[in-house]
């Protein structure tokens, strides 16, 4: 599927720097499918995206309220209220005329881009202020955060999945997951915005209701998501490689390694970076030997990650560490280039993935 056509007018870099995808009919009217089965008589709302653009959301009998900073975008807006403004700056309900007891949905698909990632770091920059409550290295939380500030009773956005999966995104989301809780949702694959793409993430149709308990990660870890394939998964189900080995450098430890591993983020960062290392720098993970066999498990875990499907790109990864210690010493003999039996090692790898995943090739 093509970009819309409407984006042009952005170069590379903005588009990049903006966050800036627009968004398709199909992905638009399975949000309004989320919030048709959870929210009564939806006319009754004032619904707001703050980052519009050319209004792709603006598809119903509906009462709309539209900003962006792109001017250009919403000149193609007719018909909505609509503001040229960061929405990131001074975020209040004044700033888009919303009135104290109005009714509100903000809805939408916000940008998100890390300006911390090593992609494109090359034209990733900072373009415009944000409230200092609201900044983060990631465009996306930014605007979770602001959502919080505008007290919506409902919140419908696409965003990427690790922003609630991963534990750091979902604590760097303060007062977004302290009022709000997530109750419908639905899973589709970055491929609908960039299908020539070398690798695909998860992106999450989230449909949230405000709620005074708001949400702890355990809730997360405890959900069942739901992708549009009619697959689905709950984090508990699995065990990560993060309880047995560390993902990241640690420079305190001063202890002579027997090898070197690249820092661990999650599966799509595994299969975009090496594994080992042939020597020590600022990304690399000290390996001892009591923990060889693990590291040496993620190195054939990357070889055979490619049958996973995309949903699974910003997990950890993940391990049946009773099936594993079994046949562990295969493992290490493949790293002291002894005769090993990778028979074995595909038999556990195509169990392991076929327990989660069905019709798994």
């Amino acid at each position: 599927m093509s970009l819309n056509p409407i984006q042009r007018h952005l170069d590379k870099e903005t588009t990049i720097n903006l966050g800036s995808f627009y968004t398709p009919k199909i992905l638009v009217e399975k949000a309004y499918g989320l919030m048709q089965r959870h929210i009564l008589n939806l006319p009754s709302y004032v619904f707001l995206d703050s980052s519009c653009g050319c209004g792709d959301f603006f598809i119903k009998d509906l009462v709309y309220i539209g900003a962006d900073i792109d001017k250009n975008a919403l000149q193609k807006v007719t018909n909505v209220k609509t503001f040229h403004t960061n929405s990131l700056f001074e975020v209040s309900r004044q700033k888009f005329t919303l009135k104290k007891d109005d009714k509100v949905i903000i809805i939408g698909n916000p940008p998100y881009n890390d300006k911390t990632s090593l992609l494109r770091a090359d034209v990733k920059k900072d373009l415009f202020e944000c409230d200092s409550k609201l900044k983060h290295r990631d465009l996306g939380i930014s605007f979770l955060r602001s959502y919080a500030v505008l007290e919506p009773e409902f919140i419908c956005v696409l965003h990427p999945l690790s922003y609630l999966i991963k534990k750091s995104n979902f604590n760097a989301l303060f007062d977004f997951k302290k009022n709000y809780k997530l109750v419908n949702s639905l899973i589709i694959s970055s491929a609908f915005f960039t299908p020539n793409s070398s690798t695909f993430f998860p992106i999450i149709i989230a449909l949230y209701e405000k709620n005074a308990c708001g949400m702890e990660y355990e809730f997360i870890q405890n959900y069942s998501f739901r992708t549009i394939e009619g697959q689905s998964f709950i984090l508990k189900d699995f065990d990560f490689i993060g309880h047995y080995v560390n993902k990241y450098p640690n420079p305190k430890d001063t202890r002579k390694a027997i090898a070197f591993f690249h820092t661990l983020r999650d599966i799509n960062a595994l299969n975009r970076n090496q594994t080992f290392m042939p020597k020590q720098n600022a990304n690399s993970i000290k390996i001892f030997q009591e923990n060889l066999k693990y590291y040496v498990y993620i190195h054939f875990f990357k070889v055979y990650a490619k049958t996973l499907p995309y949903y699974f790109g910003n997990l950890d990864v993940f391990i049946d560490n009773e099936a594993f210690l079994q046949i562990s010493d295969e493992f290490e003999k493949w790293f002291f280039k002894e005769s090993f039996n990778e028979v074995k090692i595909k038999d556990y790898f195509t169990k392991l993935f076929a327990r989660y995943v069905k019709d798994i090739k």
